[in-house]
Order: structure tokens, then sequence, then C-alpha cells
């Protein structure tokens, strides 16, 4: 009986305090949407993404002709074609109006020919044991000029410079062959020779490498719904905390002490009800990601398939946030110190656990010190059922892990006020 008045006190508390149920419910509410909004593209692969690129073609031969072709099937790139000095074609890539610029020069087409029928000549010389003379074959380089905006991260760049050095080697080949066909011409003069395949013989397929046939595909939605979620779970530490605090200060926690019964069925009481409100939490964020983000034009949340094993992470996460706050709340002596620290200690383990930046893209020292967040804990079980379609025997480690620390904080809060009564 004393659990069931211990739990409504709660409720009414709660329920009276309307700062706190902004910061529980509001404030992560915001939080996912406008941070999946931003961090949309991110997590959009280099094929979905609209690069705007500028063409300053000087050559307005076959060379120029094909690249622009591919660039436009490749479909990275929104293409413009100006007429500019190499200056001017660098200083708008500078400004930021283009992504990445290309300067074709004059007579590149030319060039091409040339060294590519001098090529052919030379080795063809070699077959018949005549020596060609090598002093007029010129082997320098023909430069395009490519330029990128300052803000393009080195990782990006490489791709994007392999990808158009992949376009000009398939018109590379394909000029030498040209003109190793003009050259047989001129020894078989009767000959009809066929158009040489210059398609890929090996080429490579692309998947997501999935677990118990999942698949669903990583995006911003995926990472932010749990992340946030999270996030603000750990955050009710600071309404917790005040609560323990407030009724330390106006004399309700001695009053609760004199009833019959043990502290426990007080403490019992908070965490039920603040595990309760953040599993309210938990299913508000999956509502957001399920029917609010898609009507932003951002992909829909994909919970999987094993919600049982969902609603067990999610409480477990509940646990360790609620004894979290009660450590703070009890160990506090005032609420700008609950308030400081408990703000400060959560957003620095959102901010280690990956959840502002996802630990992959982290660095290999960060990816180290991120196993010691509870945050990372849940967020990677949250990652293995949306992502992995993963059971409750591959989440358990992380289930434990929560559940160790909501017993430790939930000991320590029991002892820390043990220790006050006594002194």
């Amino acid at each position: 009986m004393k659990l069931l008045y211990s739990l409504y006190k709660e409720f009414k508390v709660i329920t009276r305090d309307k700062a706190g149920l902004a910061i529980t419910f509001i404030m992560p509410t915001v939080l996912i949407l406008i941070i999946t909004l931003i961090q949309d593209t991110t997590f959009r692969s280099v094929n979905e993404a609209s690069v705007p690129l500028l063409i300053v073609d000087n050559d307005h031969d076959s060379l120029s002709n094909v690249l622009e072709k591919s660039l436009i099937n490749s479909k990275f790139f929104i293409i413009t074609k100006k007429q500019l000095s190499v200056d001017e074609a660098k200083s708008e890539v500078a400004k930021g109006h283009y992504f990445i610029g290309i300067v074709i020069p004059e007579h590149t087409s030319d060039l091409l020919r040339q060294r590519s029928s001098d090529r052919v000549n030379k080795l063809m010389s070699s077959f018949s044991g005549d020596t060609l003379s090598s002093e007029r074959l010129d082997t320098s380089t023909i430069r395009l000029k490519l330029f990128f905006d300052p803000i393009t991260k080195k990782s990006f760049k490489t791709t994007i410079s392999n990808s158009i050095e992949r376009i000009i080697s398939q018109i590379e080949m394909q000029s030498m062959v040209n003109s190793l066909n003009e050259t047989m011409k001129e020894s078989f003069p009767d000959a009809k020779p066929s158009k040489l395949e210059t398609a890929p013989i090996v080429g490579l397929t692309e998947e997501y490498a999935s677990y118990n046939n999942s698949t669903i595909i990583p995006n911003s939605v995926q990472h932010n719904v749990p992340a946030w979620t999270l996030f603000a779970m750990f955050f009710i530490c600071i309404p917790l905390a005040g609560n323990i605090i407030k009724e330390r200060e106006d004399g309700s926690a001695f009053r609760l002490l004199t009833m019959p019964g043990s502290y426990m069925i007080v403490i019992l009481g908070k965490m039920l009800m603040y595990v309760f409100v953040s599993l309210i939490q938990f299913a508000l964020m999956l509502s957001v990601g399920l029917f609010i983000l898609p009507m932003m034009g951002l992909p829909q949340l994909n919970i999987g398939d094993n919600l049982p094993v969902l609603f067990l992470v999610a409480f477990s996460a509940g646990l360790a946030a609620t004894g979290f706050g009660l450590l703070v709340g009890t160990i506090a002596t005032s609420h700008d110190q609950a308030s400081l620290f408990g703000a400060v200690f959560v957003i620095i383990l959102a901010a280690i656990g990956g959840v502002w930046v996802p630990t992959f893209v982290m660095p290999e020292v960060m990816k180290q010190i991120s196993v010691i967040s509870p945050l990372n804990w849940g967020l990677e079980a949250f990652y293995g059922i949306f992502l992995r379609n993963f059971g409750f025997k591959e989440v358990f480690p992380e289930v434990a892990k929560l559940l160790t620390f909501f017993i430790v904080s939930l000991g320590g809060a029991y002892w820390y006020q043990k220790y006050r009564q006594l002194h």
C-alpha cells in the first residue's frame, strides 16, 4: 500500500512540474526533428548526393564530350558549363558556388589521339623489328585541372578524384583502341575489324551485409531516433534529482522516513514512476520516427521484428537513467548543483557514446573511450535490433551492462543516504 501511495505522490509531483515535463518530452522531440534534418544528407551515399560541378570546356572535342556524358550518367553531379579562364573557374569554386571545377585545356583530344597513335606505333614497330626513334615521342602527361571547394573533406575529395580518373582512363583506352584499329587498317586494308568491347570484364555488386536476413539500410533516422531517445532518458536525472532535493529541503523526505516501512519503498516508488516516464518517452520518440519524420521527407523508422527485445532494451535503459538520477539527487546538496552536474555529465556521456556523432566516424581513441558510456551500450543495442535484426542473445551483453549500471547507481544512492543519516 505504501508503494501505491508513493507512486501516486510521484505522479502528482511530475505533473505539476511544467519545466520538467518540457525537458522530458518536448526537448527530445525537437532535437530529433532538427538533428535528423541536418544530418540526413551526411548519411546518404554519394550516389544520392547532388554535387554542383563546373566544367570549363576549352577543348570542344571528343574527350570533353565523352567526359561530360560520363559525369552526367554517374548521377553524382549537377553539371554547369561555362567559358571562363582558369583563374575565374578557380575563384567560382573557392567562393562556394560549385563544389568541384574541371578545366579541360585546348587541344586535349588532339594531343590524346596523337600520343595514343605514337604509343601504338611504338608497340607495332617492336614486333616488326624496326627501331622507332623515341625522340619524337612525347610521353608527358596531359593535365586537366581539377579544383575543389576548400571545405571538402579529404576522403570525399579522394573518392571524386578516383571516379573522374576512372572515367578518363576509359576514354584513354578507347582512344588507344581507335589508334590500333587505324594502324591495323594500314597493314591489312581488306580486313574489317570488329568493335572492341570496352565494358568491364570484372564487376562489383554492392549490398549491406545483413544479419538474420535483415534488409534495413542505415540512415539518419535509424541513428538519431534511438540516440536522442537515450539522451532524453538520461536527461530525466534533472527533474528526478530536483524532486529528491526539494523533498529534502521542505522536510518531506524526513516525514517519509518516519513512516512505517523501508526507505527502499520510497526509492522504489520514484524509480518505477520515472521508468514509466522513460518508456513513455521511448514510445513518443518511436512515434516521431514512424509518423512525423516521413511527413518531412525523411525515411521512416524501421523498428525491426523483435518488439519484446526492443522493449527490454528500452526498459533497461530507463532503469539505468533512473538509477543515475537517484544517485545525482542523493549526492547533490542543491538544485543548481544537481542541474549543472547532471546536465554536463549526461552531455559528456552522450558525446563520447556516439549520440551526436556516430562512433564509426570517430577517431580510434574515441571509439575506445566510447565503450564506457551507458548511452553507447543502449545505442549499440538499438542498432543491433534496428539494423541487424538482433535477438535477445545478441543484445544481452549491452542489457547486462545497463542493468549493472542501474544496480551500482541504486546501491550508491542507498548507501550514501545511509551515510548521510549517520553523519
